[in-house]
């Protein structure tokens, strides 16, 4: 089926410093290209890329691809790490595989923020992004494969107890990121970047962002086109 590009409005930005509507800002800058305020609440919002994810999983219709350009990049630091999901399910202990065969998980990107620290989103604005269910191994079209679909939006597995599916969840995450399935990528200025979000997770490392200035800039392809 046709795929189509997504935009994701940012929390509290609702005017975007990009041209086209399909490149989501996923740097430092304001609309005028200076770093944003200390205060600026984008920069909670943000700090929840510091934590292993996949795109978009905290909606309905997944991301497939992403691209991510470095128009601008800071001195030392802001690599990003990524995580191969297939081989990580591959190296599970059978008894694992079979514990988590069926399971279907609820992804919120509500989660994944309040992990980071930002704790104080309204109601209204929950609403304008309600949890998805996905479940916990899928098989990858292009390779056949079972992957497991692990995010930091990943909040519980549906059925079980909270504190239970979560400890569940971390195991699985925390054996997915072990050095031996992880690629880190230190950012060259113009690189580019592409990515199978039904394969990976990946994360942003820390960098002095009150300081340097860092403009990166993705485009997210869907599994599914939208009217």
């Amino acid at each position: 089926p046709l795929q189509k590009m997504k935009m994701l409005t940012m929390v509290g930005n609702s005017t975007s410093r990009l041209a086209y509507p399909e490149l989501i800002d996923v740097g430092n800058l304001d609309v005028d290209g200076k770093l944003l305020p200390d205060d600026d609440r984008r920069r909670a919002y943000n700090r929840g890329n510091l934590l292993w994810h996949t795109d978009v999983s905290f909606d309905a219709n997944r991301a497939t691809l992403s691209l991510l350009a470095a128009h601008r990049i800071p001195p030392v630091g802001a690599d990003t790490e990524f995580a191969d999901t297939r081989a990580a399910y591959d190296a599970l202990p059978e008894a694992m595989k079979k514990r988590i065969e069926g399971l279907v998980v609820e992804h919120s990107v509500w989660h994944s923020r309040a992990l980071g620290g930002m704790s104080d989103v309204s109601e209204a604005e929950k609403a304008t992004r309600p949890p998805s269910h996905h479940r916990l191994v899928h098989v990858h079209a292009g390779s056949g494969r079972k992957v497991l679909y692990l995010a930091s939006h990943a909040s519980h597995v549906v059925g079980w107890p909270l504190d239970e599916g979560r400890a569940l969840l971390k195991e699985l995450s925390d054996f997915a990121t072990q050095e031996r399935f992880v690629y880190r990528h230190r950012w060259q200025l113009n690189d580019l970047l592409v990515w199978d979000n039904l394969a990976t997770m990946h994360r942003a490392t820390p960098f002095d962002d009150t300081r340097h200035p860092r403009d990166m800039r993705r485009v997210t392809v869907l599994e599914r086109a939208e009217a």
